[in-house]
């Protein structure tokens, strides 16, 4: 690739083994999962003790003589299961593996999410099973526009499996309309979710109004990524004959508005509320991973140009049409500022002080960037597994009164949405 982000990268990794096994011999699963660290590692985890567990129960005989189909019986299991998982023991060779493997997944992931999925979820193989991609696309918990379209196109079209050639064209479909549906400064602000997981590898807090900012190589990888030509060309230029090395999203956000409207003077408008994609979770095999923009330490089979090289040898010369349904394109044009703004308009100003004190650490931008992420919902279970999320990661009784009634009125919210449709 020519990338190398092995600074951020371990940097990350040294913040999560601080905050987490430190210098014990082992962790259980629990301590990861309550632990001040990014919600896409621990997805990472539980994901892993989950296809684990999976693995085991594959292996279990089990007589026809007893009814394990019985609803009681099932109900039972899956308390065992959440217990299992829940205190499933890493010793530390098996803690720092796996730390290191998550950390290069997800900011792979991150820079490049078409490639990734498309190497990830599909790899080398001409088709894989629907069951299989679902399995999968719980390590993707950032840009959940991409899980949740997919998902939704499984469904609709009842597809038993899906050929390399059908889901590369679908990823770029999703990609194409999102960025043809967000302004400049909703573009950049999807790369917050960059941002963030490189923020989280600074031990120091980031000081107040101090503004994050971004390897300028991460940002043109991901505008790679999209097929942002334009854009990565002037990003490259502010980079080589700029040096500029680090960019902030307001920037980032100038430099779109200029390529987009090809007036040098052009900034971006400020939104009501910035788009900043989500962190949720979950998993996949990680024998057949192979690493996108740098290398795990874990060994791989085949470096990352053999993978591309692979990719272009299989690439079809005309690809499917793809055609979201009426409910596909509502979803993509209502996901920006206005479906953000409904979501918002719920709460009183007083009601939103005391659910960013409360709920959000007193972090006006994390109340924001909570409810950027509900809207990018569409089923009021997919915003309860945010919600869980949530209240894990800020330490949060969920039972709380502020929790339960920011919780109510989203329900309320979610639920005559649906009945409106």
């Amino acid at each position: 690739m020519g990338y190398i982000f092995e600074a951020e990268i371990d940097s990350i990794i040294h913040a999560v083994r601080v905050k987490t096994i430190g210098e014990e011999d082992g962790i259980i699963l629990r301590r990861i999962l309550s632990a001040n660290i990014h919600p896409a590692i621990k997805a990472y985890f539980k994901a892993e003790v989950e296809k684990t567990l999976m693995q085991e129960r594959g292996l279990e005989y089990r007589s026809k003589k007893f009814p394990y189909s019985l609803p009681e019986v099932k109900s039972l299991e899956e308390q065992i299961d959440l217990l299992l998982i829940q205190n499933y023991h890493f010793n530390r060779q098996e803690f720092e593996a796996l730390l290191d493997e998550s950390v290069h997944f997800q900011f792979n992931y991150l820079c490049r999410p078409q490639w990734t999925l498309q190497n990830f979820i599909i790899g080398e193989q001409r088709k894989v099973p629907s069951t299989l991609i679902e399995k999968r696309l719980k390590y993707c918990v950032d840009y959940q526009y991409f899980p949740e379209l997919i998902k939704r196109y499984l469904v609709d079209h009842g597809l038993v499996e899906v050929t390399y050639e059908e889901f590369k064209s679908l990823i770029t479909k999703i990609d194409r309309e999102v960025v043809a549906k967000h302004s400049s400064l909703e573009l950049a602000h999807i790369t917050r979710a960059l941002f963030n997981f490189v923020e989280s590898g600074k031990m120091v807090p980031q000081v107040e109004f101090e503004q994050q900012t971004l390897p300028i190589n991460a940002a043109i990888v991901f505008f790679e990524d999209k097929q942002l030509n334009d854009i990565r060309i002037r990003l490259e230029f502010e980079r080589d004959r700029n040096r500029v090395l680090q960019i902030t999203a307001e920037r980032l956000a100038d430099i779109i508005e200029i390529i987009r409207t090809g007036n040098e003077d052009a900034s971006a408008q400020p939104i009501e509320i910035p788009e900043i994609p989500p962190a949720i979770s979950e998993e996949e095999s990680h024998e057949e991973h192979v690493p996108i923009i740098v290398e795990s330490r874990r060994e791989v089979k085949q470096d990352s140009e053999q993978v591309i090289s692979a990719f272009e040898q299989h690439s079809p010369q005309k690809q499917p049409v793809l055609v979201f349904g009426e409910n596909d394109e509502q979803y993509l044009a209502s996901t920006p500022s206005m479906r953000q703004k409904k979501i918002a308009d719920l709460f009183s100003e007083e009601e939103q002080k005391k659910y960013i004190s409360k709920i959000f650490g007193n972090d006006d931008t994390s109340f924001r960037s909570g409810i950027i992420e509900i809207s990018l919902q569409n089923s009021w279970d997919d915003v309860a597994q945010v919600l869980d999320t949530l209240f894990l990661a800020n330490d949060i009784d969920p039972f709380s009164p502020e929790a339960v009634s920011f919780t109510d009125t989203l329900y309320s919210y979610f639920h005559s949405s649906k009945k409106e449709k």
